[in-house]
């Protein structure tokens, strides 16, 4: 297929990017991953130089489901948001992809330079993380501004600082009932 294909050639050429990944990777040649993507899984082995090489596979050793909250965060949140994944299977191999998965770091200014010189690629990619920066940034200041509006305008949540009032009042009537609930004891007891 060729989306496997495509997959496995940007998987390792990610791990070939990190320095240690495929090594960290060799203990575990023949053992066997599903990446389960809902409309399409992708099967692989760990090959015996460490990378990944598509394999039929009817029970792999480990299977890495994303998650509705993994999708939602990963444009953001980069390798973060790999948490929010699925994983079942094998968990000495789980965790060795864990930790690989964690230190992937794709090189963008390496692989641009050949095809548009290094000044180009160095240019390219600090204008991509600017506009992922201010895309981020926009999203942000946009939640904030949801959140005062539900709490100031429309008045369907509570501030933080009527939260807490609440709270201490709370508590101090709870130590005001206790001290009454005292003292009608000590009546009591006199009465008696």
């Amino acid at each position: 297929m060729i989306a496997e294909g495509l997959f496995e050639r940007s998987l390792n050429h990610l791990l070939l990017q990190s320095p240690g990944a495929t090594g960290a990777l060799l203990r575990h040649a023949g053992r066997s991953v599903r990446f389960d993507l809902t409309l399409a899984q992708f099967d692989f082995r760990v090959a015996a130089d460490g990378c990944f090489s598509a394999a039929a596979i009817d029970t792999p050793d480990a299977v890495i489901r994303p998650t509705p909250a993994l999708v939602a965060r990963l444009p953001f949140f980069g390798r973060e948001a790999l948490r929010h994944a699925d994983y079942s299977g094998d968990p000495a191999l789980l965790a060795t992809l864990d930790r690989v998965f964690k230190q992937l770091d794709w090189d963008i200014e390496a692989d641009l330079a050949p095809r548009v010189g290094d000044i180009a690629a160095h240019r390219l990619n600090t204008s991509g993380r600017d506009a992922l920066d201010g895309i981020a940034h926009a999203f942000s200041a946009f939640g904030a501004n949801v959140s005062e509006y539900l709490v100031e305008e429309a008045e369907l949540m509570a501030r933080g600082v009527d939260v807490a009032r609440f709270n201490h009042a709370v508590d101090q009537l709870a130590d005001d009932v206790a001290r009454l609930d005292a003292r009608l004891r000590i009546l009591e007891k006199h009465e008696a």
